[in-house]
């Protein structure tokens, strides 16, 4: 299963629908995401599979299989994969229905949860998923009823994850990527990351891949990009030369080369294809 909807396209494309999907998808294997301004759109994720960590409003919290997370619209939030796989479905929603509808069943603050009956949850999900994939827009009153429908299995089986009782996560891992997050807009070297950890550069290294299935630098360049990419489209106005100096790429020549091969486009392109954050 891939994503049907990426966040900026939604199935009415009209704001005064009561209910409708803005995103919806599964990611077999989630990369690292830093969103300082987070997305305009309400967000759900369910973890069917693996380990990782969601960091919002300075808590942290750990996200294991059978446990999921919500979001609210233009949040600052980061999540990450800490084992060697997470797997992710998530659906994005939008309306005049969503608040009331979420103040009802107390979801009023981003967070971690547990759900008592995943299988229903995920029955909802897969109907939804599957009639956007065969029918997609056409009839949007039936969407929304299944967009509802999904909700309601979350929202009445959902269980708050208290920070003070979430499990521990990787000690190694969270202070690497908490670095990697606060400081990827500079030049940053591995024997820098060993002296913050407290770790062997050689052990640390391979004690990450193994753990995250990447490099060091592999993710610190997967932060760059999705920092880059938040940049992109919150100022418009602001050279691409400029968001690649601030994302700590070497030259914007590297940095348009490196976009590329991570978002399938040039950074120009990118911005002129999905503006979301600055509308």
């Amino acid at each position: 299963m891939k994503s049907i909807l990426k966040a900026t396209e939604s199935i009415t494309g009209k704001q005064e629908a009561s209910l409708y999907v803005s995103t919806i998808g599964l990611e077999e294997q989630q990369k690292p995401i830093v969103r300082p301004h987070g997305l305009p759109v309400y967000q759900i994720f369910y973890c069917t599979a693996g380990s990782g960590e969601l960091v919002v409003n300075e808590e942290r919290y750990c996200i294991e299989a059978g446990n999921g997370f919500f979001l609210k619209a233009n949040e600052m939030h980061s999540y990450y994969k800490t084992g060697s796989e997470w797997r992710l479905s998530y659906l994005g929603f939008q309306g005049t229905l969503c608040e009331p509808l979420l103040e009802t069943y107390g979801l009023t603050k981003s967070g971690a949860f547990k759900v008592s009956a995943d299988q229903r949850f995920m029955k909802e999900f897969r109907q939804l998923y599957e009639y956007l994939e065969t029918f997609g827009e056409q009839d949007s009153a039936e969407v929304s009823k299944l967009c509802y429908g999904c909700l309601l299995e979350i929202l009445e089986t959902m269980n708050w994850i208290d920070v003070g009782k979430n499990a521990e996560s990787d000690e190694v891992i969270e202070r690497i990527m908490e670095y990697l997050q606060k400081e990827f807009g500079r030049a940053i070297t591995l024997d820098e990351l060993s002296a913050v950890v407290g770790l062997s550069k050689e052990y640390m290294c391979s004690y990450f891949k193994k753990k995250m299935n990447k490099t060091i630098m592999q993710v610190l360049c997967d932060i760059r990009i999705m920092n880059a990419c938040v940049m992109l489209n919150r100022f418009p106005d602001k050279k691409i030369a400029e968001i690649s100096k601030k994302c700590g790429f070497e030259s914007p020549s590297y940095f348009g080369a490196v976009f590329r091969k991570h978002q399938g486009m040039t950074p120009d392109t990118y911005r002129k294809w999905i503006p979301i954050e600055h509308k």
